[in-house]
């Protein structure tokens, strides 16, 4: 049985990813807000939409993000985009989450991965994380910069 991704997600995708720096190297959705649910507890309308931003250069897009985005992040901002990446880098899964962000009307989580990280995982499983999300049905979000871009 084929899981449907909610009407018109591409379109929601693409807008919520114009609110961050156009430096990615792969955006993807995933869970019950993107892929429809069975269930009691199953209006999309109200479901998270979880992200994963892959960069090449994490503390640039920290940086830039920072700028368009502060609210996003906890206290670790006052420390700055290199302080970020150290926490993202080197602890935990490689992958440094900004949760409950309201964008476009939606609720939103996204996580921000290093495109080596990543890569890493995917080819040696070294913590299984993102490996794990992949796994499960994911939908790639396209930003804006790869409109040409045909999957």
């Amino acid at each position: 049985m084929a899981l449907q991704a909610l009407h018109s997600s591409g379109v929601a995708f693409r807008k919520i990813l114009s609110h961050f720096p156009e430096e990615l190297s792969l955006a993807f959705a995933y869970g019950s807000g993107v892929y429809r649910q069975a269930g009691p507890n199953s209006d999309q309308k109200n479901a998270m939409l979880d992200f994963v931003f892959t960069v090449d250069d994490p503390i640039a897009w920290h940086s830039e993000n920072l700028k368009k985005n502060w609210s996003h992040y906890s206290f670790l901002k006052v420390l700055g985009p290199k302080m970020i990446t150290s926490v993202q880098n080197n602890y935990g899964a490689g992958v440094y989450y900004n949760p409950l962000i309201m964008c476009d009307g939606r609720l939103i989580k996204y996580g921000v991965i290093s495109t080596s990280i990543l890569i890493e995982d995917l080819l040696n499983w070294n913590n299984l994380y993102i490996a794990g999300r992949l796994q499960k049905p994911a939908s790639l979000a396209v930003p804006q910069a790869f409109t040409g871009f045909s999957l």
